[in-house]
């Protein structure tokens, strides 16, 4: 059992009003309880323009609301809330409490566990209990993969069956991490492992850079069996554009030593300003 123990849903979205409502209601919330979880929901949206966050904020999810572009970008900025000085920087520079939730940007703070999991209606919410079992095993990432699972008829194309297929065998040979499903939108983490996680990506090569970090930084991954659904609507994903995307990723972190160094030094100097700029703010306040 876990007393006092919190797990966050954390679901990135665009446009997604026609599944966002049943992912957020199979959330197995009565299931993580029993495990002795508390259970948060946080819809990470890329600027809808449709009814996604007014149907998120229904169902009783927190809405945090990106800057810029890029299901990359709203992952990284979301990451980062792990960081209570950046949770001290964004509240504070809040110009009205409409302009964020504040619940929203301390969701993490005392979190054990997170899950992401895209809001299309491709992964059932359901393997969300699957993924935290995992992780309570000793598992510090673990994967949701649709090959390991079953695989719906008409949801995935065979080029995308072939490209997933060949980029997780090049990530497995490249990190010497066994992984069958590189490009799955469904990962558990133990909320310490993000600590150490330095991204820069902004599209769909996130999942490639994430795992790219957390195999160099030694982390245990493991992975369950899932299911992946057709998908209602249009995918916004464009497969050979994204293919290069990631297999560039996979390639240039294994390699790019020189590169990995810079972004590091970039993060911890921005931490330092992060750090200054809070207290400036604190003092004011004072």
């Amino acid at each position: 059992m876990n007393p006092g123990a919190k797990v966050v849903v954390m679901i990135p979205t665009l446009n997604e009003e026609r599944c966002i409502g049943d992912v957020i209601d199979g959330i197995p919330t009565m299931d993580l309880r029993a495990m002795g979880f508390e259970v948060e929901t946080i819809v990470v949206d890329g600027h809808s323009c449709d009814r996604t966050v007014e149907i998120a904020k229904q169902k009783g999810a927190k809405v945090y609301t990106q800057n810029g572009n890029g299901k990359g970008s709203g992952l990284r900025q979301i990451f980062m809330l792990r960081n209570p000085q950046e949770v001290v920087i964004r509240t504070l520079s809040l110009k009205s409490a409409i302009d964020s939730d504040l619940g929203a940007l301390s969701v993490l703070l005392d979190s054990k566990y997170v899950v992401m999991l895209d809001g299309d209606g491709t992964y059932p919410s359901s393997y969300i209990s699957d993924l935290v079992e995992a992780l309570e095993e000793g598992y510090d990432v673990v994967l949701g993969s649709r090959f390991k699972g079953r695989i719906e008829n008409g949801s995935m194309s065979r080029l995308n069956i072939f490209g997933n297929r060949m980029l997780s065998n090049l990530a497995t040979m490249l990190y010497v991490k066994p992984v069958s499903d590189l490009c799955t939108g469904m990962w558990g983490f133990n909320t310490e492992a993000l600590r150490n996680m330095k991204l820069d990506s902004t599209h769909f090569d996130i999942e490639a850079e994430m795992f790219a970090e957390l195999a160099k930084n030694m982390m245990k991954i493991g992975e369950v069996p899932i299911e992946y659904l057709k998908r209602e609507g249009e995918s916004k994903l464009i497969p050979m554009e994204a293919g290069f995307m990631i297999l560039k990723k996979l390639i240039q972190r294994r390699f790019a030593t020189a590169e990995r160094i810079a972004v590091k030094a970039t993060a911890e100097k921005e931490s330092s300003h992060t750090t200054s700029l809070a207290q400036q703010w604190v003092e004011g306040y004072e």
